[in-house]
């Protein structure tokens, strides 16, 4: 799936206000990782720019949220959707779900190679325990369930879910 140049920029100017209020508001976000300020704009336009993407796969309404930290990305077919996203060149992929998560909830993975986004699967979180590993990857931050791409379903299957 492509964006066009005018949704490219859309998309890119929200993350950048997503990235402005987290400065504004002094929050911290990453759970830990130590990115750099660079880093996460980059991160957070790479961010908005697969929800964007992936509400237009879904024909679904995209509505540019700012200061959202803890609610749903996207409702899809009235249903709540987190997306997670990395860029298309990064190995090792995996679909993380964070503790607290709310087990209604379903998650995306997206792979980003802007202008092209990947649609990987989802899995519903209720299900992370039964595919997922737990795990900090060897690293100082918080446990996360690692799900493999390979138990995630079809994003062609999402319309089925009840």
């Amino acid at each position: 799936m492509d964006l066009n140049w005018e949704e490219i920029l859309s998309g890119a100017s929200t993350g950048i206000v997503r990235e402005v209020e987290s400065l504004r508001q002094n929050i911290q976000w990453g759970h830990g990782a130590k990115f750099d300020r660079y880093q996460k704009w980059g991160k957070s336009v790479s961010g908005t720019l697969c929800e964007m993407a992936l509400a237009k796969k879904m024909k679904s309404y995209f509505s540019h949220s700012v200061n959202n930290f803890h609610g749903k990305d996207l409702i899809i077919d009235n249903k709540p959707v987190q997306v997670r996203s990395q860029l298309y060149s990064k190995p090792n992929k995996s679909l993380i779900i964070r503790q607290g998560h709310k087990p209604e909830d379903y998650y995306f993975y997206v792979g980003d190679d802007c202008p092209t986004f990947y649609f990987y699967g989802y899995i519903q979180a209720k299900d992370c325990r039964k595919y997922g590993k737990w795990t900090d990857f060897n690293q100082d931050r918080p446990h996360v369930w690692s799900v493999p791409i390979e138990s995630l379903k079809p994003i062609t299957e999402f319309i089925n879910e009840t």
